[in-house]
């Protein structure tokens, strides 16, 4: 475009309000510019006062960052209560709003009565089978962290999700080794990376796989890291 990004110390080109590609989405996307290079994708806890979430997007958590871009304010009350069940005598369901399960929130916002006398249907079978052939399953209050709050999920994410002890990002995909879509054992599952680079000069793509080694493999990425630097002329483009 024939412009470089105005932070100080990059020297890729720019795209937009001054800024390059990476800087561009950096901004967009936490509302701070950070170094000029890449940077290591930590988890780090939600900012909210007394949350011990791990913070998704501006350093909060799933939840406070739509109370966040609902109200305005993310932390003036707590979150929905993680382990609390409905009101309703015998009922044991998670709660959903109001004191009551979904079940009995669902009767209450219908007839201004949950019913408890009542009998809820109970659904047959643990999950559901979606048109590509994927499982789909419930995900317990417990593990809705991993999820993002989402209370149903492809089993085969969940799993992966599970086994990493943390949430899987935006671009990453798990494929099924066998291509066996209901084998969802975590033998049967690898995880793949959507993520590439838009551009093609080598500076770039050295420093997308720097990046990637920050995230996947932080043991190894500073070495790397200064390897590359060591090698680099001061005239590479």
């Amino acid at each position: 475009m024939g412009w470089e990004c105005t932070v100080e110390e990059c020297e890729r080109a720019g795209r937009a309000l001054g800024l390059c590609d990476m800087h561009y989405r950096r901004l967009r996307r936490t509302g701070h510019l950070g170094p000029p290079g890449p940077i290591t994708r930590t988890r780090s806890i939600c900012q909210a006062p007394e949350c011990p979430r791990e913070a998704e997007a501006k350093g909060y958590c799933h939840g406070h960052y739509l109370r966040l871009q609902r109200t305005g304010v993310p932390s003036e009350s707590p979150l929905r209560v993680e382990g609390r069940l409905c009101s309703v005598e015998d009922c044991g369901r998670p709660h959903k709003a109001r004191g009551f399960c979904a079940a009995h929130y669902k009767r209450f916002l219908a007839t201004g009565d949950p019913q408890a006398d009542r009998p809820i249907r109970e659904a047959a079978g643990l999950g559901t089978i979606d048109r590509n052939g994927y499982s789909n399953v419930p995900v317990p209050q417990e593990l809705r962290y991993l999820t993002g709050g989402v209370a149903w999920i492809g089993e085969h994410r969940l799993v992966a999700a599970i086994h990493l002890g943390r949430p899987l990002l935006a671009d990453e995909v798990v494929h099924h080794r066998n291509g066996n879509r209901m084998d969802n054992r975590i033998e049967n599952l690898e995880l793949w990376s959507t993520a590439h680079p838009k551009g093609q000069r080598v500076v770039d793509l050295l420093a997308f796989c720097i990046e990637m080694l920050y995230h996947y493999a932080p043991e190894i990425s500073s070495a790397v890291v200064e390897v590359s630097l060591a090698a680099r002329s001061p005239d590479q483009i």
